[in-house]
């Protein structure tokens, strides 16, 4: 084994493994006010952020990531922003550039996420990237289609998921298609913020 595939190796983390252990502020970045009540569901654990920032979207400089200044353009339409909605990641591992493993480590992880949509009273995931979607439609059982709001049921809880584009600035695209998607849907999800 070569000294890079070491290196690449000993920088993941499976926090999958162990996953049952934990609470459910693992990982979890509580909202404030209405904005609370979102999730906004990211993939898995950057390599510059949560880690060593502990906050989602920042750096551990304190700057907003490029991927939380395309979401803040999202979030504007509704006045919300990065700061005020609730944020995890799907898989609470980081996998570095194994995105093989994404689909696994989201799936072992999933009794976890909805321990935190049922503890902390979500009512609206906004699911980052297509990945994501599809391990929320493989936990829940249930077809998502981008775009669209989606009515999910677990157990006794009942809350909406919205998979949208990725607004990754390597994505630009995928951003202006997010920021028509948040307005042309804009009073439904109002409607299930302040019901």
């Amino acid at each position: 084994m070569t000294r890079q595939k070491i290196v690449n190796k000993q920088i993941e983390i499976h926090n999958c493994k162990e996953i049952g252990n934990k609470s459910p502020s693992f990982f979890f970045q509580k909202g404030k006010g209405v904005g609370s009540k979102i999730l906004i569901l990211g993939e898995s654990l950057p390599k510059n952020g949560w880690m060593d920032s502990g906050k989602a979207f920042y750096t551990k400089e304190d700057k907003l990531a490029p991927t939380g200044k395309k979401l803040n353009e999202e979030l504007a339409v509704l006045n919300l922003s990065v700061e005020d909605c609730s944020f995890t990641e799907i898989a609470k591992c980081y996998i570095g550039s194994n995105r093989k493993i994404l689909k696994t480590c989201g799936s072992l992880c999933g009794k976890h996420l909805f321990s935190q949509i049922k503890h902390y009273k979500i009512g609206l995931i906004l699911s980052l990237g297509v990945i994501t979607k599809d391990i929320l439609e493989k936990l829940f059982g249930i077809h998502l289609a981008m775009g669209e709001i989606n009515q999910a049921n677990h157990k006794d809880k009942k809350f909406f998921i919205l998979p949208l584009y990725h607004p990754s600035p390597a994505s630009p695209y995928g951003h202006k298609r997010n920021i028509n998607i948040v307005d042309t849907k804009k009073k439904d999800i109002q409607h299930i913020l302040y019901k």
